[in-house]
């Protein structure tokens, strides 16, 4: 039922244009058992209508085919549409949410939900057409059996009604197993990140390539083999289950039913066969459940997170049409920030911080390692809310409702910054060609181009990737500039440009800069420093 409405939510015309082909595949179907039945006597009884029967069975075959190959299509645009949508509505809820928020969660487990549950979630949904063919098909059977003997269906609808307890109570173990594997999933994820991210690591040291491959990697595949095993196993029990519980009904009308009602023959006969035609139908809708419940798994995952990620959404942009274009003052008054911090197994605490800066302002950020400098860059750029305190830009004081806007006034390299391969978000139509200018002055020229707005290549050096990135910053053309620790990866001579060059030539067109550095040979350059000790400013 989850599953259900959530797929006619997101595309209700077509989950209804589904619905109705497949409602009329079933009954086409389900029509076909009383027109076997019909036959069967006629044939019996040679009273000359097996011929009609014979063109009405040619003609409901042909619709019940046709039926069935319309609401096929209709699956297929069905799957493509969920699957599409999911995916852009996770993606635009993951770009809105806060980042501390996106941290918390992991890469991995965000990838994990973009390719294990939506392909699960959209793979299931193309399932729900042929479920409810087969459910019409079995209701039509039903109906039918009714139609054949009411007391005769009150039997077998206890029959199966004790059936269907026992099988339900097999499918909701079967579910807390799968939800147990989904979180086991997570962790496995994770460790494949961990391998590729740390293969020099590895590679360098046997000891520790050897225990992370049995130790971490493997212990953590081998519980996620475990219980995907025992839900395989659960699974297996289940369909054989339901196999079994269809054969014994048919057993129990065949041979018990008759003792304490007496049927005809020929309903009998009808009886048994309504019921082996239905047994495939059946036995369909049983194999779909584990599958269905799957689904529903994956969807709580992503719902789970899509909650939490709605609940903290920032407002659009275009919400805030009030906020300031220009500024003359940044102002964090008392503002802090707390996170905890693995390696100490402790909580940090960055504040009151208390800073101004002014437009055409250079100014150094230093201090030791975990002292709070980027955790401090991201609380003044709005990635990070503050927990107490307030940011003020000129008399507009920065909240939720306009901090996505406020983000736009800054452009930051981080250590952890990322190159796409596209020039996103740039309209000059002389791109291309100041571009390779740019890349000639950076010695860049020789590793890659730029053509139509994409770089010909990303796989550089992380000097180079770095000297990139600034390139990319530098065209943006934001008020306010962060680099966090750009040049530690770059040689004297760049390193040189960037501090007796990049910087000056920003700061003469009124830029506002901040640079985390350890470069003290080049802090006289700067207008003041900032030193933060134990996330305090000194």
């Amino acid at each position: 039922m989850k599953m259900f409405l959530f797929v006619i939510k997101n595309a209700p015309g077509l989950t209804i244009l589904a619905m109705l082909t497949a409602l009329l595949s079933g009954l086409f179907s389900g029509g076909l058992i009383t027109l076997i039945h019909r036959a069967l006597d006629a044939v019996e009884s040679s009273d000359g209508g097996a011929d009609q029967l014979g063109l009405m069975f040619a003609l409901l075959v042909a619709l019940t085919l046709m039926s069935a190959i319309a609401a096929n299509i209709v699956i297929a645009h069905l799957y493509r549409k969920v699957l599409l949508d999911l995916q852009s509505r996770l993606a635009n809820a993951i770009t809105q949410a806060p980042l501390r928020k996106l941290e918390d969660i992991g890469s991995s487990s965000l990838l994990a939900l973009f390719t294990e549950d939506i392909d699960n979630i959209s793979d299931t949904a193309t399932e729900l057409v042929p479920l409810i063919i087969n459910l019409v098909t079995s209701l039509v059977c039903c109906g039918y059996l009714l139609w054949l003997s009411w007391q005769a269906f009150i039997g077998t609808f206890i029959f199966l009604l004790i059936g269907g307890l026992s099988y339900q109570l097999l499918v909701s173990r079967e579910q807390d197993i799968l939800i147990t594997g989904r979180d086991k999933l997570d962790h496995l994820y994770d460790n494949f990140a961990d391998l590729t991210d740390g293969i020099k690591e590895l590679k360098l040291n046997q000891n520790r390539r050897q225990a992370f491959l049995t130790q971490v990697l493997g212990s953590t595949a081998k519980s996620v083999q475990h219980y995907m095993f025992i839900w395989d196993v659960a699974y297996a029990v289940i369909s054989a289950w339901g196999r079994f519980l269809i054969l014994m009904v048919v057993g129990l009308i065949l041979f018990l039913l008759p003792r304490y009602l007496p049927l005809q023959p020929g309903i009998l006969t009808g009886y048994v066969l309504a019921l082996l035609y239905m047994r495939s139908s059946l036995l369909s809708v049983i194999d779909a459940l584990p599958d269905l419940s799957e689904a529903a798994v994956a969807l709580q995952k992503v719902e789970a997170v899509g909650l939490d990620l709605a609940a903290e959404t920032s407002t659009d942009i275009s919400d805030s049409s009030d906020f300031p274009l220009e500024w003359q003052s940044l102002t964090l008054v008392n503002v802090t920030h707390r996170y905890y911090r693995e390696r100490e197994d402790s909580v940090f605490t960055l504040g009151p911080i208390n800073i101004e800066f002014k437009p055409g302002e250079l100014v150094f950020l230093v201090g030791g390692n975990g002292s709070g400098k980027t955790t401090l860059a991201k609380l003044i750029t709005g990635l990070y809310a503050q927990e107490s305190g307030e940011i003020h830009l000129d008399g507009t004081t920065i909240c939720d409702r306009n901090r996505a806007q406020y983000n736009q006034l800054f452009s930051a390299i981080f250590t952890d910054f990322h190159l796409f391969n596209d020039l996103l978000g740039f309209n000059q139509q002389d791109i291309d060609t100041q571009l390779n200018d740019y890349l000639s002055k950076l010695h860049l020229h020789h590793k890659l181009k730029v053509k139509d707005g994409r770089f010909s290549t990303t796989a550089l050096s992380r000097g180079q990737r770095q000297r990139l990135a600034l390139l990319v910053a530098y065209l943006e053309d934001r008020p306010f500039y962060i680099f966090d620790e750009w040049a530690s990866n770059q040689d004297p001579i760049f390193k040189d440009v960037f501090y007796t060059q990049f910087l000056p030539e920003l700061k003469e067109k009124g830029k506002t800069i901040l640079v985390i550095s350890h470069d003290d040979r080049y802090f006289h350059l700067g207008d003041r420093i900032l030193k933060l000790t134990d996330g305090q400013l000194n």
